[in-house]
């Protein structure tokens, strides 16, 4: 058993009442006095949650990060590392002045991730205020968000690469910070779900979904990372178009994989079995196809449109990984109904 559980003894009063007192310290921390009502609930694996219902908004969570001259790099791992485990408020102070290499790692934090904003500054310290709402902005909102987002990236990728369009590239590697910023609150609100169950019920999930839609998501940012990459390599090209053969496989082979990916997400919101394991074999499948066609002798691609194939592969494969979510999550579910 965890430290803070304590084992009591159900006591019948009356004819037909069963009780269980509450802890004394527990009573004082919330305030709570007779005739007070609390709410309670039944998780998924049967334990029954308490709470003290209505009560004033606990004192925000506060880290205070402590960095040296030269830390810039570790600082961003730090504020990273905060951000995720749910803090309200980070403070980043310094014996010393903070320098201009410091802040600029602040900055692209408070842009790298939805919520933490500077609200005071002095010389030697920076205060983040986490803004976000995980009400408003569930992790299911957020997921949904990401597949329309990342699936506009990844066909704009190929059409840039296609017309070598050069601005079209630039937006979509800008549009991969969006894709990382809904990414990171994902993961962050998991973690919040895991230290208040309170919090899950209040958004309509459990920590399984929690962690299915994370994964999900995490998959889902990596198929932004290689929508990004096809974009850059319009940026980094010297030479002309590829051949007409090559653009024709670079586009016939990605207009699968997107499909794929779509059947992959709906499968996943509807827990659809059947649909989802049409989705693996066709990742499977194409995947396949990708690599025979890459390594054929009849063919004489160049190593970037290698490259562009082996991206387009991996979107399958990251589909194929959410419609296996698909499958645990649904057979999860009928688990559940069973055991109910």
């Amino acid at each position: 058993m965890p430290n803070n559980t304590e084992s009591r003894k159900v006591q019948k009063t009356g004819t037909s009442t069963i009780t269980v007192s509450l802890p004394k310290s527990w009573i004082d921390s919330n305030n709570i006095k007779a005739g007070d009502r609390v709410n309670m609930c039944i998780t998924d694996d049967g334990t029954l949650c308490i709470d003290a219902g209505e009560r004033k908004k606990s004192t925000p969570a506060k880290s205070i990060i402590e960095v040296d001259e030269g830390e810039a790099e570790h600082l961003g791992r730090k504020l990273i590392g905060a951000y995720l485990a749910g803090f309200d408020i980070i403070e980043v102070k310094s014996k010393e002045r903070i320098d201009l290499e410091m802040k600029h790692v602040i900055k692209a934090f408070s842009r790298l991730v939805i919520g933490p904003e500077v609200i005071e500054e002095t010389s030697n310290s920076i205060t983040l205020h986490d803004l976000s709402d995980p009400v408003e902005l569930p992790q299911k909102k957020c997921v949904r968000r990401m597949h329309l987002l990342v699936g506009s990236m990844y066909k704009d990728a190929i059409t840039s690469y296609v017309s070598l369009d050069s601005a079209l590239a630039e937006d979509v590697i800008d549009r991969d910070q969006d894709i990382d910023r809904l990414y990171w609150m994902t993961v962050k609100q998991f973690n919040l779900i895991q230290k208040d169950r309170k919090l899950a019920e209040i958004v309509g999930t459990n920590i399984y979904d929690s962690m299915s839609l994370m994964l999900v998501a995490r998959a889902i940012e990596r198929i932004g990372d290689h929508a990004e990459k096809i974009a850059k390599h319009v940026l980094e090209r010297k030479s002309q178009k590829s051949s007409q053969d090559e653009m024709d496989t670079i586009i016939k082979f990605s207009e699968e994989s997107i499909n794929i990916l779509s059947l992959a997400t709906e499968s996943f919101f509807s827990r659809d079995v059947n649909k989802a394991n049409k989705v693996i074999d066709s990742a499977d499948e194409l995947s396949e196809r990708i690599k025979e066609t890459s390594y054929s002798s009849q063919n004489d691609f160049t190593a970037e449109v290698m490259s562009i194939l082996d991206s387009v592969s991996r979107v399958a494969m990251y589909s194929a990984d959410i419609a296996e979510l698909a499958i645990n999550d649904a057979m999860r579910s009928v688990d559940t109904s069973n055991a109910n």
